[in-house]
């Protein structure tokens, strides 16, 4: 981060605003498209992403339209449709920028859904703001549901686990119970790693990197709108920004399961 503190760098946060709103609306028109599309799932990151680590570039009249329409999907998501894998990634996006749980309920009632790809999406929905939960009660027995099930992939939510708000002695004390039971190779691998306190490989890397690809080429575009009416000041330094995204614990090729005095404070 040190290369960056000098550096004469900032970004535009009037211009990132107006590439939000441009993508908020794209999704809204994309909504009920059958299959969803891929764009909407790289829409959702870009909007989550900059929540996560530019909220100051968020417009909040942005913010209260998307707070309007995620009510009324959570509202509705008892239902089951098709519709309720759709919202997830915007629900994390509010959860960023305001600290509310609700806003995430979608995926964390759903955290051991059946549904193998509905499940795999709901786990990577929660990748960015993943350092900001808390695994309670509830999520926990979702959690161990998933361990002791001998079809379901959980690579990805030990992931999240490890980087989660919590008591690491506690997480240990949970993951030496899930080593005696039956695990696929890579959750012992997860677990026996963080057990040991060896790094353990980053199952989320992969399908992060690609979706920051897509924010990469989508703040190089030029926007459509135009970006100085949303109220936004002209910009924030580069290096504060590209520190934030260095804190973040899923952007690196292998994860640790933090103890003691080295406990993060939640990001």
């Amino acid at each position: 981060m040190a290369e960056f503190q000098s550096s004469p760098l900032s970004l535009d946060l009037r211009r990132i605003g107006a590439v939000c709103e441009e993508e908020w609306q794209t999704f809204l028109e994309d909504m009920d498209a059958v299959p969803v599309p891929q764009r909407q799932d790289l829409r959702g990151f870009l909007l989550n992403w900059v929540a996560v680590f530019i909220p100051e570039a968020f417009p909040p009249s942005l913010q209260s339209k998307m707070s309007a329409w995620m009510s009324l999907q959570i509202d509705r998501s008892g239902a089951f449709d098709s519709s309720y894998v759709k919202p997830p990634l915007i629900g994390s996006t509010l959860f960023a920028l305001t600290g509310d749980r609700w806003w995430l309920r979608i995926q964390l009632l759903n955290f051991a859904d059946g549904g193998s790809l509905v499940r795999s999406f709901f786990h990577k929905s929660l990748a960015l703001v993943a350092p900001r939960i808390a695994f309670d009660s509830d999520l926990l027995e979702r959690l161990d549901i998933g361990m002791k099930s001998h079809y379901f992939y959980m690579d990805v939510p030990l992931a999240l686990y490890a980087v989660a708000v919590g008591d690491s002695e506690e997480k240990i004390v949970n993951l030496k119970r899930w080593q005696e039971g039956f695990l696929n190779s890579h959750e012992k691998d997860a677990v026996d790693g963080f057990v040991n306190g060896h790094p353990v490989i980053n199952p989320l890397q992969h399908w992060m990197l690609e979706k920051m690809t897509y924010v990469a080429m989508r703040f190089s575009s030029f926007p459509v709108a135009s970006p100085s009416h949303n109220g936004l000041p002209l910009g924030t330094e580069f290096g504060d920004v590209w520190g934030r995204v260095q804190q973040h614990p899923l952007f690196a090729s292998y994860i640790e399961l933090r103890r003691g005095a080295e406990e993060a404070a939640p990001k």
